[in-house]
């Protein structure tokens, strides 16, 4: 995988088109997560609602803001469909998490894989349809990314239902 490269100047104008159509429940969860971003503090937050009421438009835009600023934000999703569709990677291949889970794996990136520097760099990580999502897996990648990024505290995530950010 490379990374992606964005024109921060387009990016930003998007962002700001898309912050000026924002209802308040999307203004405020994007400066809370922005927020949290910026000063470092850890947060985990999910992004539940009914269907079209503007999370993935939300989450995009939360993504751009991360872009804009020079950064890394890693967009996962469970299903190919939802991964084709809002510009995502599947969760399983991205962080490799084993198909036979159990309480005690552990996802399958190491320091020598692709994914690596990428994760070293990520600032936020987006990941749609958490909740359809096993357990075990959740689990199995935070015990991993704890591993690999050294850190002794739970990661920072953002869920569209979920979003990861990193310090």
């Amino acid at each position: 995988m490379q990374a992606e490269q964005y024109n921060v100047d387009e990016m930003a104008t998007l962002v700001d088109e898309q912050r000026a159509i924002f209802n308040p429940d999307q203004a405020a969860a994007f400066d809370a997560v922005l927020e949290s971003i910026t000063n470092n503090q850890g947060h985990l937050f999910f992004i539940h609602a009914a269907v079209s009421c503007g999370k993935t438009f939300l989450c995009n835009t939360i993504a751009g803001e991360v872009r804009r600023r020079g950064q890394i934000a890693l967009c996962v999703a469970l299903f190919g469909i939802a991964a084709l569709l809002l510009d995502r990677r599947r969760s399983h291949s991205c962080f490799k998490i084993p198909l036979s889970i159990h309480e005690d794996s552990v996802a399958g990136l190491r320091c020598n894989s692709y994914m690596f520097p990428v994760l070293q760099q990520t600032k936020v990580i987006i990941w749609d349809k958490v909740p359809m999502q096993h357990k075990y897996d959740i689990d199995a990648v935070d015990q991993c990314l704890r591993d690999l990024l050294e850190v002794s505290d739970h990661l920072h995530l953002i869920a569209l239902e979920l979003i990861y950010y990193l310090e």
